[in-house]
């Protein structure tokens, strides 16, 4: 009997032990868990199923609490055993007998499921669900108001995660859960957790999809306003530099008539978050930052055009000191494609300059956006690097043109006339284009390719929903005609004519005058060689 008090009072010891390690303010946190986790097994090495099962579940509860907490070694697994803990304890804290250890349980399994990872992600995330809404059967906010505000306030963040259709629907479910938990946080007794919680309102309202964008936006900003009351600059100095910038991406979003203003706002607001974030300190969030910075100038639409540019230009540069490919793949290629798209739209400087500038750029992101994962972005890249290749001098033009269809051609791999047609359309254009500057190989055979070409794109460029298209089509095709060599040089011709006078028309009638006069000037040479 002695030897049993012993061993139980060894396993008590052990367990507070275990608590104390996990509450512990002192030291490396994560070092912590991990004695405390020993502490918590020891523990039920000594304790008994059948003798001691409070003990046993209770120990079991916080050993999977502590793993949920561990983030040294392999993350998944921590979790796995997280549940496996919890699931453990449950064979004795049924609802029937531990009402509130069960409800406690079924809480710590829900912020587990929220926290897994991997292929079952979806299921993990309604697994959650319905942990969160048994502890809220029991937890209510009567009788259980900080366990029941703690739930409410993680639901919502559920909410926001789960996989549905109807996201308007589930976004507004969190809205109202976050409101809910706003009658226990109240500013008074609870400021930071209504901080918190304004924080995550204003959260949802940035990204709550709807014909209502604008006004969400702006109940966007005053809830991210309203958190600032409590973490300000001097108490709260990393919280308010995150409010910033999140205040910043909304204002950046908030388009509308006073779009100058908003602008102004948010860059006001990233201005005032690079105050904490420093590339030192805090270097993914200083780099964020910077790269809405560039964005911002890119928008912004007064001002020195080539100036805000050649700002947008060295805030990507900053970022892309923290974005490596190795450590921010897609941070780097995002930013990286943003900068090269700046570059092309320099107003001033050497042009090809700015065109190898933005190809250095393209062609280095085409490491992340494969045509696998990324399709879409892919084909642009290469239409992208088709124009670009289109342009650019070389010592023989002949290997950038062939370079530049290469590109068009595997953005018609993606591009096709029935999902994407303008794309498809304007990649034809271009691929024509191209096909009609090639320097080698036999000319009758580019500029044949060159009119399928152009006649292809008139599939999608109709006379009557797209006249500019239409009609800047129609004269490239001209050409194509007009510089086609052989024995059918008059009805290549006649066909370049007929090409200029339809496009002529379109150009008269939108008043579109230098156009019009080139093109008359290129009719009268059509004409005098016939």
């Amino acid at each position: 009997m002695n030897d049993s008090h012993e061993l139980y009072a060894t396993a008590d010891a052990q367990y507070a032990l275990g608590l104390t390690y996990c509450s512990s303010s002192d030291g490396d946190h994560q070092a912590n868990l991990e004695l405390a986790i020993s502490c918590f097994r020891s523990a039920l090495d000594l304790y008994s199923l059948t003798n001691t099962p409070s003990q046993w579940a209770k120990t079991q509860q916080q050993l999977g609490v502590a793993y949920r907490g561990l983030l040294n070694g392999n993350r998944q697994e921590n979790l796995r055993k997280s549940l496996s803990a919890l699931q453990a304890s449950l064979e004795i804290f049924t609802r029937d007998s531990f009402l509130t250890e069960w409800a406690q349980t079924q809480y710590e399994l829900g912020m587990t499921y929220l926290n897994s990872l991997g292929k079952t992600r979806r299921d993990f995330l309604f697994q959650a669900l319905n942990c969160l809404h048994a502890c809220l059967e029991v937890y209510t906010r009567e009788q259980f108001p900080l366990e029941w505000a703690r739930a409410q306030y993680n639901l919502a963040n559920l909410y926001c995660l789960l996989p549905t259709d109807d996201r308007y629907s589930i976004l507004h479910k969190a809205i109202n859960c976050y409101n809910a938990v706003l009658q226990v946080y109240t500013r008074t007794d609870f400021p930071q957790e209504w901080a918190y919680t304004q924080h995550s309102i204003g959260n949802v309202y940035s990204f709550l999809p709807g014909g209502e964008r604008h006004k969400n936006l702006s109940k966007a900003i005053a809830h991210y306003q309203a958190s600032l009351q409590v973490n300000t600059f001097e108490a709260q100095p990393r919280q308010w530099a995150a409010t910033m910038q999140s205040i910043g991406n909304a204002y950046r979003a908030l388009l509308g008539e006073d779009i100058e203003t908003n602008l102004q706002q948010a860059l006001i607001c990233y201005q005032s978050a690079l105050r904490i974030y420093t590339r030192e300190e805090t270097p993914a969030d200083w780099a964020a930052v910077q790269n809405s910075l560039g964005i911002i100038y890119n928008l912004m639409p007064q001002g020195d055009e080539q100036q805000r540019l050649e700002h947008a230009i060295a805030c990507f540069r900053l970022a892309l000191l923290v974005y490596t490919p190795e450590m921010f793949p897609s941070e780097w290629a995002r930013t990286s494609h943003m900068l090269g798209l700046t570059y092309l739209d320099l107003p001033a400087g050497d042009m090809q300059t700015k065109l190898q500038q933005a190809r250095i750029c393209f062609e280095a992101i085409l490491q992340v956006y494969t045509r696998e994962k990324f399709s879409l972005i892919w084909a642009s890249l290469q239409a992208s690097l088709g124009r670009i290749y289109s342009l650019l001098k070389a010592d023989e033009g002949r290997i950038n043109q062939r370079q530049a269809i290469i590109y068009y051609e595997q953005a018609l791999q993606v591009y096709n006339r029935k999902d994407f047609p303008h794309e498809w359309a304007k990649t034809q254009d271009e691929l024509g284009t191209a096909y009609c500057d090639l320097a080698d190989g036999d000319p009758t055979v580019n500029l044949q390719r060159a009119i399928a070409c152009y006649r292809a794109a008139l599939l999608v460029y109709g006379y009557e929903n797209m006249q500019d298209e239409w009609a800047a089509t129609q004269v490239n095709l001209g050409r194509a005609y007009s510089s086609m060599p052989g024995n059918d040089r008059r009805a290549n011709l006649e066909h370049a004519l007929a090409c200029y006078e339809a496009a002529l028309k379109v150009f008269l009638a939108l008043h579109e005058y230098d156009e019009a006069k080139a093109l008359q000037q290129a009719i009268r040479s059509v004409r005098s060689a016939l």
